[in-house]
């Protein structure tokens, strides 16, 4: 009876860590993104906003930041990242480019799933 009750409380922590993986297009479910080109002290940046919609903090994210000219193509590639972005809260970041762009694209790379305590 109780290897019947370790093997069920098994299946379902690994049911439950499997519902917390990364695929592609996870960045999208679980978090809102807003961002600008702006500068600090004179040099050029990408500054915004990341909101986590899950019920888990994230930490250790990585964005990628694409520099784009005014026809979509991409010029640059900066990366940057954000140590944590509480359970239902809102983060601000900056990220420094080389130089100011037309447009930019931010997107969410990877992220750390971790439980209140860690």
């Amino acid at each position: 009876m109780k290897l019947k009750t370790l093997a069920l409380a098994l299946l379902l922590c690994l049911i439950g860590g499997a519902a917390l993986a990364q695929s592609p297009g996870d960045a999208d479910r679980f978090f809102g993104l807003e961002w600008t080109g702006g500068e600090r002290r004179g040099r050029p940046n990408v500054n915004g906003y990341v909101v986590n919609n899950y019920r888990v903090r994230a930490a250790n994210m990585r964005l990628l930041v694409d520099s784009l000219d005014a026809s979509g193509k991409t010029i640059d590639t900066t990366s940057g990242t954000i140590a944590d972005v509480p359970a239902g809260g809102r983060v601000y970041f900056e990220v420094p480019v080389k130089q100011k762009a037309a447009r930019y694209r931010v997107t969410i790379t990877g992220w750390d799933w971790r439980e209140s305590g860690q």
